[in-house]
């Protein structure tokens, strides 16, 4: 069985980014894969403190919930990220994610833990569906020393409106479908 980790860095419990996560989800699960889910905005963990720790050892020092979902992203074959977009660039919860995702590279900067599938998911609320794509671009340079192969990045538009990613149903085909190509 496939094992999939989504996180959700967007602080709207039930907002766009929620809503897609949860078609990937499913996307996922019907082709047999566990998918274990994750909401940083309810999870208690702190910033990256550069004590290097993770240098001499494949595991983060400090000892917090995102530690515990670290454990899961090691053992997993897919991951997913999504976040809105905040004054140009992901929410802080997630920077300190991908800043806490360290562990998993070791000291020549490849992946300790294999090969994984991810995605990302954006939302913005430009109209323009590639306004940030060099801040996409830029982001994603460091997946491949963390052992992520980016096979989607799904950026949706007019953000603003709290329903516009349930009303979109191309988006949501391809949601879905991105959710069943992680689980094979």
């Amino acid at each position: 069985m496939k094992k999939v980790v989504i996180f959700n860095g967007s602080p709207r419990m039930d907002g766009n980014i929620a809503t897609i996560l949860n078609i990937i989800a499913r996307g996922a699960r019907d082709k047999g894969a566990e998918v274990k889910f994750y909401t940083l905005f309810k999870m208690k963990f702190m910033a990256c403190l550069s004590c290097f720790s993770c240098r001499l050892n494949p595991d983060c020092a400090i000892n917090d919930e995102l530690r515990a979902a670290l454990q899961h992203v090691k053992d997993a074959d897919s991951i997913v990220v999504g976040s809105p977009i905040y004054m140009m660039q992901v929410t802080g919860p997630v920077k300190n994610m991908y800043d806490r995702f360290f562990p998993l590279m070791d000291t020549e900067f490849k992946p300790r833990f294999g090969t994984k599938k991810m995605v990302t998911v954006y939302s913005q609320g430009m109209e323009d569906p590639h306004m940030f794509d060099s801040y996409y671009k830029y982001t994603a340079a460091m997946f491949p020393s963390y052992g992520f192969d980016l096979i989607d990045n799904i950026v949706f538009t007019n953000a603003n409106d709290p329903e516009s990613a349930d009303r979109n149903r191309e988006l949501k085909i391809r949601a879905y479908e991105a959710g069943k190509r992680l689980a094979m």
